[in-house]
């Protein structure tokens, strides 16, 4: 009886239907390293024409996938690397029973389970590439040396997952990952990492225009990369991170720009501002401003505030300012209790009962200002109120991030400690500073600080 045809079916030797076909050049390094597509169908020819459908529809839309335009951009989780083979390989082996990672005895003649496996191993990546080749060892496989992608996706999973503002941590990790594999053409081995490596990042980040300023932080992000995967990988004795203290040409002149390129307001800024931002901005807007300008917080800080954050029973009024489900905080020393006097009292208290009657007073965790108190919602606030300050300001030193320096100048001029100003402002306090004094305590020296600095009794 004839045989029917099926496309890239073929009958062994053996007698077995298989499946093959090749995939074409240019669709390979997109499929991880595929040369082809090969499965065994069945022994008869009944079970392989009841199995091709499914599997040739596979196939199909595998390489139609392959074919569509990529992001220029790739993701973490989209990076294929050596090490990602080689921890698939050890993971199909030891679901078999066999573990490569420990000897695998075998006595001269014998034939083995392994033996086993590797006679009838199909190829199909190259994780079972590498796997049949541990397959014809001895055993004791040894994982390939870690990239800067492998640091890359450990410190995404161990520093980034999870966190309020994941998805933009994770863009800059895969923004300086695709600086480091463009500019040196691989995804380099951290041990190999070198100096000249470091210089020749830099140097191709600045030739792109890439302001000083950026590439700092650019390069602060790489140098925690290679250092977390220094860590995690043990590389301690082979491996140095190239990037500590790597000059960077004009940002010196960049960073005294940077210091001297915000003023305060003067005071009939002030007055005006406050005026227009009090007469034409949202009522959450108008809390915010008022918080702002009374206590000296960064936006993303106010914006960022929970119900259960504004503390307005007791003698000590306060703003906890901690990390919350809302938004993260810029360093550990942000986080503090911050008085509420005067206005901003007021402010708070408003704001409290204008969420009790949206229905949001029962649920602690809910964010004091519904319009802002999401993920860059500090980054939409700031971008409102200057458009305030600018129908009043034209200066562009002076913005939103003014109040805070008018709050320094205000606990300055009236003579506040600079530890107590640290304290309100959220700057870092460093050394045995930071390590006596209740928070009830520090909250007493904060409020009288903030009520001096305003002439409140």
């Amino acid at each position: 009886m004839k045989t029917i045809t099926l496309k890239y079916v073929t009958k062994t030797k053996a007698g077995r239907f298989e499946y093959r076909r090749q995939v074409p050049v240019a669709l390979r390094e997109l499929l991880g390293g595929r040369y082809e597509f090969k499965r065994v169908l069945g022994l008869t020819e009944t079970a392989a024409i009841r199995a091709y459908p499914a599997y040739h529809e596979f196939v199909e839309k595998q390489l139609e996938e392959a074919k569509r335009p990529s992001p220029k951009v790739a993701t973490i989780e989209t990076i294929r690397t050596t090490m990602d083979d080689w921890r698939d390989a050890v993971a199909r082996l030891k679901a078999l029973g066999i573990d490569p990672t420990e000897p695998i005895y075998s006595n001269p003649g014998e034939f083995t389970e392994a033996d086993a496996l590797a006679e009838n191993w199909q190829v199909r990546d190259k994780a079972d590439s590498i796997a049949f080749g541990m397959l014809n060892s001895s055993g004791n496989a040894k994982p390939p040396e870690p990239t800067f992608v492998d640091a890359a996706k450990l410190y995404v999973k161990a520093k980034v997952d999870g966190e309020g503002d994941e998805r933009r941590k994770k863009q800059r990790v895969e923004r300086v990952t695709d600086i480091i594999k463009t500019t040196l053409g691989k995804d380099p081995k951290l041990a190999d990492l070198t100096r000249a490596h470091a210089r020749e990042v830099v140097a191709e980040m600045l030739s792109t225009g890439i302001s000083p300023t950026t590439v700092d932080r650019y390069c602060n992000d790489i140098r925690a990369v290679i250092s977390f995967g220094i860590r995690e990988f043990e590389l301690e004795r082979r491996a140095i991170n190239p990037f500590v203290r790597i000059d960077i040409k004009g940002l010196r002149a960049t960073e005294k720009a940077d210091r001297d390129e915000r003023d305060p307001f003067t005071k009939e800024q002030l007055k005006s501002t406050r005026a227009y931002v009090l007469g034409h901005a949202g009522s959450e807007l108008r809390w915010v401003w008022r918080l702002l300008e009374m206590t000296g917080l960064r936006v993303s800080e106010a914006t960022g505030l929970e119900i259960q954050d504004v503390v307005t029973r007791g003698d000590l009024p306060h703003l906890d300012i901690r990390f919350n489900g809302i938004r993260r905080l810029k360093n550990k020393a942000s986080i503090r209790k911050v008085p509420l006097v005067g206005d901003a009292l007021t402010a708070a208290l408003e704001a409290l009962t204008a969420a009790a009657a949206a229905g949001r007073a029962g649920k602690p965790d809910a964010p004091l200002f519904s319009l802002y108190g999401r993920e860059r919602g500090g980054d939409a606030a700031s971008a409102a109120l200057m458009k305030n300050v600018r129908k009043v300001v034209a200066d562009p030193k002076v913005t939103v991030h003014s109040l805070r320096h008018n709050m320094q100048d205000r606990l300055i001029a009236k003579g506040v400690s600079e530890h107590d100003r640290h304290l309100i402002l959220g700057h870092s306090r460093g050394g045995e500073a930071d390590r006596y004094g209740s928070d009830e305590a520090r909250l007493v020296a904060t409020t009288k600080a903030l009520k001096l600095s305003f002439d409140l009794s």
